[in-house]
């Protein structure tokens, strides 16, 4: 059996932790007035900061009461330059509003100028035309009395001065011989009127004046019995035709000698115008004359190779 190990001397054990201890002590009292020391300085931080703190907050506040007086300040500023703004706007809107009202006042007198000037030129276009008629009122009364002593005098022939006129075709003097009072329908010595001279010449402006002066279509020359139609169709004349049917003659009316219509007239002469005017108008193509010929045979005996193809169509 082993033999144990000689516990130690315990005695000087605890002496010897003892003298250690006594060496700390000092050591930890050191530590507990630094410890102490540190406290009571951080709690004066503490307070110290919180001091600080109070002051940089009073400090903030009485400068956010500044900042907030300059705002008040430029706010009522602000208000009474809008105010002044508002007021000019106000004064500006007043001067439009008249200025508005010149404009408008100025365009209606500007309107009226303008009415004003179109009536004085209307006026005047009114006054020169009087006077134009005048003048030609005048022209004519003098015209008439100069005509009006030889009005119904008749020439060898039997004519009158409107029949030298019409057969001319001086339409002027036409016109002043019929305002005159001359006989529009007169016949000479041939029983020709003045309308028949004219158709007869191709004179379409005189043979208009008489027409509307009430010349008669109907009268017929001696001893043939040709009306104005007959010889302006032989004569060719297509627009004193036309004139003549819008008046209301007669295409298909004989003449007393030979028995022949105007197409007949303008066959004869191969007149291919005049042929086609008188066949839109209703002539009749197989109206016979006295010796049993029609238009389309005087056509061919004649040698009128296109007014024969418009008769034959």
């Amino acid at each position: 059996m082993a033999k144990p190990k000689p516990i130690p001397d315990l005695k000087q054990r605890v002496k010897t932790l003892e003298g250690q201890v006594r060496l700390l002590l000092p050591l930890i009292e050191e530590v507990r007035v630094l410890k102490e020391r540190l406290d009571s300085r951080s709690l004066h931080g503490l307070e110290v900061r919180k001091e600080e703190e109070k002051v940089e907050s009073s400090n903030n506040i009485e400068e956010l009461k500044e900042e907030l007086k300059l705002r008040e300040r430029e706010l009522r500023e602000t208000q009474a330059e809008l105010e002044k703004v508002k007021e000019e706007s106000e004064r500006k809107e007043v001067e439009l509003r008249q200025l508005k009202q010149k404009f408008e006042e100025h365009q209606l007198r500007l309107q009226q100028e303008e009415s004003y000037q179109d009536q004085l030129r209307k006026l005047r276009q009114e006054l020169e035309a009087g006077r134009e008629m005048r003048r030609q009122l005048e022209e004519k009364h003098r015209a008439a009395a100069e005509v009006r002593p030889n009005l119904e005098q008749k020439d060898s022939e039997g004519r009158t001065a409107l029949h030298r006129a019409a057969e001319r075709g001086d339409t002027h003097r036409v016109q002043l011989l019929l305002d005159a009072g001359s006989q529009v329908n007169a016949v000479d010595r041939d029983g020709r009127t003045p309308l028949w001279l004219a158709a007869e010449q191709g004179r379409q402006d005189a043979c208009r004046a008489l027409l509307a002066a009430g010349a008669r279509l109907d009268l017929k020359s001696r001893p043939s019995g040709w009306t104005a139609l007959h010889v302006a169709a032989l004569s060719g004349h297509r627009a004193v035709c036309e004139l003549l049917l819008a008046a209301g003659a007669r295409p298909n009316e004989r003449d007393d000698e030979h028995q022949c219509t105007a197409l007949h007239c303008a066959a004869y002469c191969g007149h291919a115008p005049v042929v086609q005017l008188l066949l839109q108008h209703g002539a009749e193509r197989g109206a016979r004359d006295k010796k049993g010929q029609t238009a389309l045979d005087l056509a061919r005996q004649w040698g009128h190779t296109e007014v024969a193809a418009m008769l034959q169509g």
